[in-house]
């Protein structure tokens, strides 16, 4: 009998290596590999420094080295500042209190029958001195210490007199310079508080209220005045004249103030009534005073000259007060202290007029040159920043409701308000109850116009700002005012305030039936 035998197969693999597999693995690795070295120096290479980026990273870095080091060093300083002044406040107290006479220890109670009870109150009294603030329930020895420490402490601030005269030595060390600036300004505030607690802060009140008032006075050149000198009548009939001018030189928002500059000048009165012969644009008659014996003549000289004030003072417009005010003092001395007046004080005052009144003086060798006040003189005539009532009117123009206006008037609701606009335009312009009203019933304003002999009916020709009355129900009752602006081509161009509940510009036929009457600017017809 044979026996089988099982046997078990072994089956060996031989783990042979795959050179294409591994070849492919390789590539890949190495493909992914490379592209990362790529990328990175990619990276490296956009970060690299240039030349700019060098400079800025340069200039980052030592500014955030110098902030460092400026705090540390700041707090060091602070910090040995405060060990020196504690130190200094220590050996302070020690060299007092050696110099006091023994007294008895806080710790045990004074035995007022022996002698030391005298050495207690003296460093009492001593000790209370210190911590008193003024003069009060202080003895005469207090007052005498307190004297002069006083004293003593006016002789250190006079003494240091002569620091500032070190400055050039200190900008060579800038850090030392600040250093020293701040110990100054330590100083002087300290001895600020010492003097306020020694009493005598009264004294630096008064010496400041001294000094407000001493620069209150030097710098008041105001030159507006608030009561206005009528016009006289031959001002007034030169007014077309002047407006006539004034618009050839394209300066008519001017024509009030050129009024005021004639009646200043001459009052209206004469043949040369803006006393224009000396200036330049005199051509026909004599340069000396009254030369011009031709008024209208003088007027166009005058009114030529005064558009070139304007311009060369470089005036904004009838509000610009300041420089208004220089062209004015120009017309009087001369072009030429326009240039001067703001090339060494910015413009025109009261100081710097006299003294250029005086340098013109001594020049010529003259008692007299111009009018140092000649600016005031003029606007006694003319209420300053503002002007004709008919540029007042029109800048109003577009208002809904009038509340600015019936609100002037004092009225705290509204009310019918025509009559209430023309009167607060004249205020605006300086013309209140001189050439209009103030009134709040049309029927007051006629009453006004007829007392003054003003007023005039429907046929009379009206001129640029004076009044126009309206009667809308034609029962002769008129009830509606308004300002005439100018009249052309047959057609009276008006501004009314409340016109339907608006201030609007209008215009009218002459004769329009509606007219009832004017209220006009001077007498006579």
């Amino acid at each position: 009998m044979s026996m089988k035998i099982k046997t078990k197969e072994k089956t060996h693999h031989i783990n042979k290596l795959d050179r294409h597999q591994y070849l492919k693995h390789y590539q890949k690795h190495s493909s992914l590999k490379n592209r990362q070295l790529i990328q990175n120096e990619h990276d490296e290479s956009a970060q690299k420094p240039t030349p700019q980026r060098y400079a800025v990273n340069t200039v980052i870095d030592r500014e955030k080295s110098t902030s460092t080091q400026a705090v540390y060093r700041g707090k060091k300083l602070y910090q040995s500042k405060v060990k020196q002044r504690q130190m200094k406040n220590r050996n302070k107290k020690t060299h007092e209190f050696n110099d006091l006479p023994k007294i008895v220890s806080y710790k045990k109670k004074p035995n007022y029958k022996n002698k030391n009870i005298k050495k207690d109150k003296l460093f009492r009294k001593y000790k209370n001195t210190r911590n008193v603030s003024s003069f009060d329930n202080m003895t005469q020895q207090q007052k005498n210490m307190k004297s002069t420490y006083l004293r003593n402490f006016q002789q250190k601030i006079q003494k240091k007199g002569a620091v500032p005269s070190n400055i050039k030595e200190k900008v060579k060390h800038p850090f030392q310079t600040v250093k020293g600036a701040g110990n100054i300004v330590k100083k002087t505030v300290g001895g600020l508080n010492k003097l306020i607690g020694l009493g005598t802060g009264m004294l630096l009140i008064t010496v400041i209220v001294l000094f407000i008032g001493i620069f209150a006075v030097l710098g008041d050149d105001s030159s507006t005045n608030t009561s206005l000198m009528p016009l006289s009548d031959e001002v007034i009939a030169y007014e077309e004249t002047i407006r006539k001018y004034a618009k050839q030189y394209d300066i008519e928002d001017y024509v009030p103030l050129l009024q005021a500059v004639m009646m200043q000048e001459s009052g209206g009165k004469g043949n040369d009534p803006m006393q224009s012969s000396e200036c330049e644009y005199n051509k026909k008659y004599p340069k000396e005073p009254n030369g011009i014996t031709e008024a209208d003549y003088s007027i166009d000289c005058g009114v030529h000259y005064f558009s070139d004030c304007l311009s060369l003072a470089n005036v904004s417009g009838i509000a610009d007060t300041k420089n208004i005010s220089l062209a004015l003092q120009g017309y009087n001395f001369g072009k030429g202290y326009i240039t001067w007046a703001i090339e060494h004080f910015d413009g025109y005052t009261r100081a710097n007029a006299k003294v250029y009144s005086d340098q013109k003086k001594a020049e010529l060798q003259t008692d007299v040159y111009g009018d140092p006040d000649y600016v005031s003189h003029v606007l006694q005539y003319y209420h300053l920043g503002n002007g004709d009532i008919v540029i007042i009117a029109k800048s109003q123009v577009g208002n809904v409701g009038g509340k600015p206006y019936w609100t002037w008037y004092g009225f705290d609701q509204r009310v019918e308000w025509c009559a209430i606009f023309v009167s607060w335009c004249a205020n605006e312009s300086g013309q209140l109850n001189i050439t209009v009203p103030k009134f709040s019933r049309v029927e007051d304003g006629i009453q006004w116009y007829k007392n003054q002999g003003k007023w005039s009916d429907k046929n009379y020709m009206p001129k640029a700002g004076e009044l126009i009355f309206f009667d809308w129900e034609n029962d002769n009752d008129p009830d509606h005012v308004g300002i005439v602006e100018k009249v052309e081509n047959n057609y009276i161009y008006t501004i009314e305030g409340n016109s339907k509940d608006e201030c609007r510009s209008r215009k009218y036929r002459i004769g329009y039936k509606r007219i009832y009457g004017y209220g006009k600017s001077k007498i006579g017809k």
